[in-house]
């Protein structure tokens, strides 16, 4: 009788699992949401300039400081967006790889899974920046000899150790999403002939992805900040360039140091915000309304 129930929720749910499973006029609706959200964020970052500059006119605030700063910070907001462009899709690819060795039956890929995720997780990222460009310097120093190759490519190395911090937690988030498909499901997708990859493509994994998105929307967010530590290894990125002109402003005036760490405050707000939006978009574009009850 159970294994009927699952039959039938399983016939009636694996063709539609793709993006379409909510429909156009859903999707455009949840589009619409995410839009409104996003400009609701960026009106609410708008305000706060806004603010910034009436407090300006008020001469509570130096604006004229403020905006002799941002062609900097903005050069170091594109360095940071180009490195949460490389980290987070590597950590998720990192993730997603060894999520699913977690969760075989091979005890080697097991095994390699727990490893990982036992070494880069209980390593702070600095550590692990850090050791990265320094091994990476070193090996090319002696193939090469180029000073400027060892250090762009030690650079991108560092952004690549964060990443394999990230993937860490990010294993644990898909793994736990595979583990949480039930097990009816899979016996159900085996009694209708699905093969072990197919069951895994068209059962497991599309339920898997839903349950680990509003984790792995949070993990996103915190990688977004956490590439402030690369500039200990030479990235010009938005903390970095806030860091370099704080001496001048402590030698003018105490207060610019508060005026630099405010708009770089908004700039890594503005960053989080849309990309923590983007994943809520697409946990709502792939939400299959009565599916959460018929996994009762």
């Amino acid at each position: 009788m159970v294994q009927r129930r699952w039959l039938r929720s399983l016939k009636a749910w694996v063709p539609r699992w793709r993006i379409s499973v909510t429909g156009r006029a859903d999707f455009q609706r949840n589009a619409t949401r995410f839009v409104l959200r996003v400009l609701a964020g960026l009106g609410i970052t708008a305000l706060g300039f806004g603010l910034v500059i009436w407090l300006g006119t008020l001469r509570y605030y130096n604006l004229g400081y403020a905006e002799s700063i941002l062609p900097g910070l903005g050069q170091g907001f594109l360095v940071t967006i180009r490195l949460v462009a490389v980290v987070i899709p590597l950590g998720f690819a990192l993730g997603f790889l060894f999520g699913w060795a977690r969760t075989t039956r091979s005890l080697i890929l097991r095994g390699l899974g727990a490893a990982y995720v036992e070494v880069f997780r209980g390593l702070p990222p600095i550590v692990l920046i850090f050791f990265s460009y320094l091994i990476t310097t070193l090996a090319i120093l002696n193939i090469s000899k180029n000073p400027f190759i060892a250090g762009d490519v030690a650079l991108w190395m560092g952004a690549i150790a964060l990443s394999l911090h990230s993937g860490a937690y990010q294993t644990e988030i898909i793994r736990a999403g595979i583990l949480s498909v039930p097990t009816g499901q899979i016996e159900a997708a085996d009694s209708v002939g699905l093969s072990r990859w197919q069951t895994m493509f068209r059962v497991t994994l599309p339920q898997a992805f839903r349950v680990s998105l509003p984790p792995l929307g949070n993990e996103f967010a915190s990688v977004i900040k956490d590439t402030s530590l690369l500039n200990i290894i030479g990235w010009l990125d938005l903390a970095q360039i806030g860091l370099l002109q704080v001496p001048a402003a402590l030698k003018a005036d105490f207060n610019l140091v508060f005026i630099i760490w405010i708009e770089i405050a908004m700039l890594y707000f503005v960053l989080t915000f849309v990309v923590t939006k983007a994943v809520r978009f697409v946990e709502n574009a792939y939400k299959v309304p009565g599916l959460e009850a018929a996994e009762l």
